[in-house]
């Protein structure tokens, strides 16, 4: 990921310079710094003010906020977030373009990520996978680190204190003297966690600290040289606590991660340069559960490891800029519910055109290859065109492929609930296991173990985006997209035998297709420097087509329940609501005013129309007559006083109006007050 800004019109001596200052520009789009005003592509920025308005200090409380993309809580509640309607696991999470390893039933927990040193942070959506492969077909959020462009040192602490005993406490350092840049960061986080349920042993959210510490350094080794390194650390404790035959379980939960990158670039001419990258970085989660007589009932491991290199060439003239690359990565995953600890290598191949035709259209044309150890090699394209109708109206168009391949746990996962009573076995384990439990006479054969031989397909995916940006005035500006996403092969688990005690086997299926469509609606409003109103909102509808056409068929088998009159009623294709945890509309207001020179009121209402979690009625799918989540608002407050040039203050309210939904929300918690000191040393 190129994180520098290159000038040729100084003389030579001076041809490295670090981070030229370019308003709203996008770097993980295209790879090639570019006015995200001219991107004929659906992105967004975050930029660092708007990061502070409401006191973000992690990736999730931040994100959340945006139109379009709405958080999720996984099944081992940590936070993921849903992008034009696909789940966390298509979406890459980079940081200065290096990808962030350590997902949880595909989704990343977002709590994990710092803010203190994010510059900006870019959100491309729609299939990307012809730059960055696996897992970004949905899209791509980029956090870029800050950057200090004026020679000399300065120093920023934070302090902030909010409901729940929750503390957050930060520090920068940066410093900048010619061809040098460094810049360090710690960030410490630690919480009481919550409880919602006060009818139960468990608390919804146990006590738990974190801190993470991160440098960055650049420097340029010559006039045509520069290095670039960045390094991180995570590290979090919390308790663990489980419930088990109505007694209480206890134990701990700890994280470590760290990641290394480097990055060389050679200017070979003020048209032509390569960089090189090689990047590591380690997810490790340990946890285990006691009784309570301490006596260990429980333990487990996940330890992920990634290994990437990768060269790229840059090409610049008369408004053509190429890049090609290629690179290889290696992957390895060990856990406690795996038969083996299985490895994964890969080598790709891509490259990009973007180009400006006939002094107007804005083009990018984008291919990549690539060849796992275990698949078929994939081939992934894009072809966005801006058109400029006038100076104030674009109409921006894209068609992209994207891919996904299984993950590991899809593989190999060999885990067994004994609670519950339930068995999740992975696609290459469980034929070899279901084999032997059926000689054994353990097991009743539901599906026919032999469609269990061949592998996992890898998902694939055609995404469509059609936009119109629209500038009537300087202060007013529209923005509108529709989208179209289709998933093919999707990788479910399905039921594929019953055990003598009549557990459930379950294993995974390359079994349907789903679509994801709607649109996407953006508008600000800017008066002189006092007042700012943007308005955001998202109309989606998001379904199995199997499950249409079956709807759809004379001899249609799906009924469902009317809870009024007791009666079962067929279904037809107005009954079917779509996949589970979507919402048909969401929407957002933002407001900033500036009461005075140095004091600023943000404000936020932030709208999800109702969603269902799982089907209520035992026909498998989602429909009128299932259970729903209720819709629900919620409206957070922030004031900043700025008491003088070096020092500012700043009291919130998250949540305004309190609401919970204790039985399916847990990551609401309520009422929530914050207050934060910040102060820079110069």
């Amino acid at each position: 990921m190129l994180l520098t800004y290159f000038s040729f019109s100084q003389n030579q001596k001076e041809a490295i310079v670090f981070d030229r200052k370019l308003e709203e520009v996008t770097i993980s789009a295209t790879k090639t710094a570019k006015s995200i005003a001219k991107l004929p592509i659906p992105v967004m920025i975050i930029s660092e003010k708007e990061i502070e308005e409401f006191g973000s200090s992690k990736l999730f409380d931040v994100i959340k906020r945006q139109t379009g993309i709405v958080s999720v809580t996984t099944k081992t509640g940590t936070e993921g977030l849903q992008m034009q309607g696909l789940d966390a696991s298509y979406t890459t999470i980079l940081l200065d373009g290096f990808p962030i390893i350590g997902r949880s039933f595909g989704a990343l927990d977002l709590n994990r990520i710092a803010l203190v040193d994010v510059e900006k942070i870019e959100v491309i959506k729609g299939a990307s996978s012809s730059l960055y492969g696996s897992n970004a077909l949905g899209g791509v959020i980029n956090l870029v680190s800050k950057k200090k462009l004026i020679d000399g040192k300065s120093t920023t602490f934070s302090l902030k204190h909010a409901t729940h005993n929750t503390t957050n406490a930060s520090l920068i350092y940066q410093y900048k003297k010619e061809h040098l840049q460094l810049s360090n960061s710690f960030d410490y986080y630690n919480s009481d966690g919550y409880d919602l349920i006060d009818s139960d042993k468990l608390s919804t959210v146990n006590p738990y600290s974190n801190y993470t510490i991160s440098s960055n350094l650049k420097y340029g080794i010559s006039d045509k040289i520069l290095l670039n390194t960045n390094a991180r650390y995570y590290k979090q404790e919390q308790v663990y606590t489980a419930e088990h035959l109505n007694s209480l379980l206890k134990g701990k939960s700890n994280i470590e991660e760290w990641s290394l990158g480097s990055s060389l670039k050679y200017l070979m001419s003020s048209n032509f340069n390569q960089q090189i990258d090689v990047y590591k970085t380690n997810y490790r989660a340990d946890e285990f559960l006691n009784t309570e007589e301490g006596i260990l009932h429980d333990n487990n491991y996940f330890d992920h490891i990634l290994l990437q290199s990768e060269l790229k060439s840059y090409f610049t003239y008369k408004g053509l800029n190429t890049v090609i690359g290629f690179g290889m990565t290696k992957e390895e995953l060990s856990r406690r519910d795996f038969s083996n600890n299985p490895k994964q290598d890969l080598k790709f191949l891509y490259g990009q055109l973007d180009a400006t035709a006939f002094d107007k259209l804005n083009i990018i044309l984008g291919s990549r290859y690539d060849s796992y150890t275990d698949y078929t090699p994939v081939i992934s394209n894009k072809l966005a065109l801006g058109i400029p109708i006038t100076k104030k109206l674009n109409i921006n168009s894209s068609v992209g492929s994207g891919f996904k391949t299984p993950d590991f746990r899809q593989k190999y996962f060999d885990f067994t609930n004994s609670t519950i009573g339930y068995t999740v076995l992975g696609r290459d384990v469980a034929f070899d296991r279901l084999a032997t439990m059926q000689a054994e006479g353990m097991i009743q054969e539901i599906v026919p173990f032999s469609e269990l031989i061949s592998p996992l397909k890898s998902e694939t995916s055609i995404n469509l985006n059609l936009g119109i940006k629209y500038y009537p005035t300087h202060n007013l500006t529209f923005d509108v997209n529709l989208f179209n996403n289709k998933v093919n092969d999707l990788i479910e688990w399905q039921l594929v035998a019953k055990g003598v005690n009549n557990t459930n086997i379950y294993s995974y299926f390359n079994i349907n297709q789903v679509e994801t469509k709607g649109l996407e609606f953006n508008a600000s409003y800017k008066k002189t420097n006092n007042l700012e109103i943007k308005f955001g909102y998202q109309l989606l509808y998001a379904y199995d087509t199997e499950v249409v056409k079956d709807i759809e068929k004379d001899d249609s088998d799906y009924y469902a329940l009317n809870t009024e009159t007791l009666t079962s009623v067929r279904l037809n294709k107005e009954d079917y609501f779509g996949l589970f945890n979507r919402s048909r509309h969401m929407g957002n207001i933002k407001l900033n005013y500036n009461l005075n020179d140095k004091t600023e009121l943000n404000t936020i209402l932030t709208y999800r129309s109702k969603y269902a979690l799982s089907d209520s009625n035992g026909n498998e799918i989602l429909d009128t007559y299932d259970k729903f989540v209720v819709g629900y608002s919620l409206c957070d407050v922030a004031i900043t006083h700025q008491i003088n040039s070096l020092k500012s203050c700043q009291i919130g309210v998250k949540n305004i109006f309190g609401f919970t939904n204790p039985e399916f929300i847990s990551n609401i918690t309520g009422r929530l007050y914050y207050m934060s000191f910040k102060v820079n040393f110069k």
